[in-house]
């Protein structure tokens, strides 16, 4: 009898522990549809969205870090029809706005996709970056900043989609924001 009530007991711990990992789970893949240009994607439900700070921006997103200053952006731009420049263009102003710490330029990491049908092009960068409007960069760089940013070509023009912060912050929502832009459709 000892026996039988141990092993419901250990049962029983287990089907505890197993329930809570579930629940960690689930939560950890816990996404919003949201709405954009007559597109949908789903974004980690922890992702804080805020109001837009520019009327050139869809939407933004404030991406909890792990410290003081540790919190990267979201940012979706559209800029209309025709407007916003060209692929090469931006990936070009990008990335003067990055230097290796030792100085010298960054080279970007660039991947074409198709996403659901969509043309989207994804480039990386990682280094000091002075974020600037502009070519070149603009004020004091923060050191060691990653900008992951996609380039939807949608049958009303270009949205740009900028996940950029802290390179440990940004890296460790890199495979969530991936996953946003292959869940993109019209």
């Amino acid at each position: 009898m000892h026996r039988n009530t141990l092993s419901s007991v250990c049962a029983l711990k287990l089907a505890f522990i197993l329930s809570i990992a579930v629940s960690s789970l689930n939560a950890a893949e816990a996404l919003n549809t949201i709405e954009f240009l007559g597109m949908t994607g789903k974004l980690p439900a922890s992702w804080v969205e805020e109001k837009p700070s520019s009327s050139m921006r869809l939407a933004q997103y404030r991406i909890p870090g792990s410290g003081n200053n540790s919190n990267a952006n979201l940012i979706l731009f559209y800029f209309g029809q025709g407007q916003g420049g060209s692929a090469k263009a931006n990936i070009a102003r990008w990335q003067s706005q990055f230097s290796k710490p030792e100085g010298g330029s960054v080279e970007p990491m660039i991947e074409a996709m198709d996403v659901n049908g969509i043309p989207v092009t994804v480039v990386e960068l990682r280094g000091d970056y002075a974020r600037g409007v502009g070519m070149g960069p603009v004020g004091t760089s923060a050191p060691d900043q990653i900008l992951l940013a996609s380039i939807i070509e949608s049958a009303r023009g270009n949205i740009y989609i900028q996940l950029h912060g802290p390179a440990a912050t940004v890296a460790l929502h890199r495979e969530a924001y991936m996953q946003f832009i292959r869940t993109i459709k019209p």
